[in-house]
């Protein structure tokens, strides 16, 4: 146990402290960057759902009622891994690619008492990672030109803490407290031959606020071999606190402007979602789940985009042959696929932007525990060429290794 905890914190120093440089993810120019779909490889390889799931073997942290399942003897830590292939396209310019290895997930999730289940873990909400390059034309000036490059970095991180409280059998309601943070960076170079230095534009963005959400997930009574579950969860909309830095200086010191140029807050929106799954025998799961963001109270402080509500709809199963003892050890592999439709919060250049993909992986399963080796592989496409805009193909794979332990269990050697 104490070994657990102690690689917990290290995973947390670790996933918070780690930072690469990402120069592939261009529509995270615009608002709060990418936003990170939540969950395990598990989750991802069952077409990113997980409203209505429940395990007494895995942590799901899209439902903080979900965590009702975990027995009063077992802890758990979990950490995923993910890698992203991304080629993007754009009418004039041809393709390019970029690659991206980071640390998704780190969480851990044990029983407080007969009712009282919890889970503490930190996550990336958003990404920030782009570069752009171009040459303009001087105004007023002949065959004279500049050229710009902007990169862009950062995003916000999520740490969470959920507890889920069963309220009679069948019934869990769940409660996930948030703490969300980060800075997004953004850094203009300009180069001329009529200019003797370089000039840089800063420009940082610093966002913080504690808030909470809530879930609840409903078992069914189990009826011929069939086991439903519902699931819900609900965030209503916050104000989160924003400070924006804004700097010009050239590259030899000389600091032409400095400034907080606004201290105030960002419309964080108001969301919900519904989901249902169905079990079979205890081998074959399909899940389905609607989640709903309404950003209509977030306005843009640029004409380039607008912020608008979004709908995202999922879809998973899971399969498991049958157990060790009748099956060999791969009748106790898990087996899964999904697919997912979503729309993006942005629209840029009146064009709404949609996220559209399928997803496979497995569970191999450890004899001893419930320790859980998963992996998840991704494809999708978003964005679209036309309007000038960018398409992204991209490949993504995660692994997620759930470590299980025992609570309160004294070993007696004869």
């Amino acid at each position: 146990m104490k070994r657990l905890i102690l690689l917990y914190i290290a995973f947390l120093i670790f996933t918070v402290s780690f930072a690469q440089q990402r120069t592939h993810i261009p529509y995270s120019i615009y608002g709060l960057g990418k936003i990170n779909p939540r969950g395990g490889a598990r989750n991802i390889a069952m077409g990113r759902t997980g409203l209505a799931l429940s395990s007494p073997f895995y942590l799901n942290n899209q439902n903080p009622a979900s965590y009702s399942s975990i027995d009063s003897v077992s802890f758990f830590f979990d950490f995923s891994l993910g890698g992203d292939f991304v080629k993007y396209q754009t009418g004039r310019n041809g393709t390019q690619h970029g690659t991206d290895m980071n640390l998704k997930t780190v969480a851990l999730g044990f029983r407080i008492n007969p009712k009282w289940t919890s889970s503490i873990g930190i996550h990336p909400y958003s990404t920030v990672g782009y570069r752009i390059e171009a040459i303009e034309d001087i105004d007023g000036a002949v065959n004279e030109t500049f050229s710009v490059q902007i990169n862009g970095n950062g995003g916000l991180t999520q740490f969470y803490w959920d507890h889920a409280y069963e309220l009679f059998k069948g019934l869990s309601l769940g409660v996930s407290m948030n703490y969300l943070f980060g800075k997004i960076e953004s850094k203009e170079q300009v180069t001329s031959a009529q200019l003797s230095d370089n000039i840089y534009v800063y420009q940082d963005s610093y966002l913080h606020r504690f808030y909470a959400d809530f879930g609840v997930q409903y078992h069914l009574p189990a009826k011929k071999n069939f086991e439903v579950t519902l699931g819900g969860v609900f965030g209503k909309n916050h104000k989160i606190r924003i400070k924006n830095e804004y700097s010009v200086t050239e590259s030899s010191g000389i600091v032409y402007e400095q400034d907080v140029t606004k201290r105030g807050y960002f419309d964080f929106p108001l969301y919900a979602g519904f989901g249902a799954a169905v079990n079979y025998k205890n081998a074959l799961t399909l899940t389905a789940d609607y989640l709903y963001y309404n950003w209509s109270k977030t306005e843009s402080e640029t004409s380039d985009f607008q912020y608008k509500s979004n709908n995202l709809f999922r879809f998973g199963l899971e399969y498991i042959p049958g157990r060790y003892a009748d099956l060999g050890y791969f009748g106790g592999v898990a087996y899964r696929l999904g697919g997912y439709i979503e729309q993006s919060y942005l629209e840029i250049s009146s064009k709404r932007i949609s996220d559209k993909g399928f997803s496979a992986g497995f569970g191999f399963p450890m004899l001893q525990n419930k320790t859980t080796l998963n992996v998840a592989y991704n494809f999708g496409v978003n964005g679209t060429l036309e309007h000038g805009l960018i398409k992204e193909t991209y490949h993504s794979v995660m692994l997620s290794l759930t470590l299980h332990d025992w609570w309160f269990i004294k070993r007696k050697i004869d």
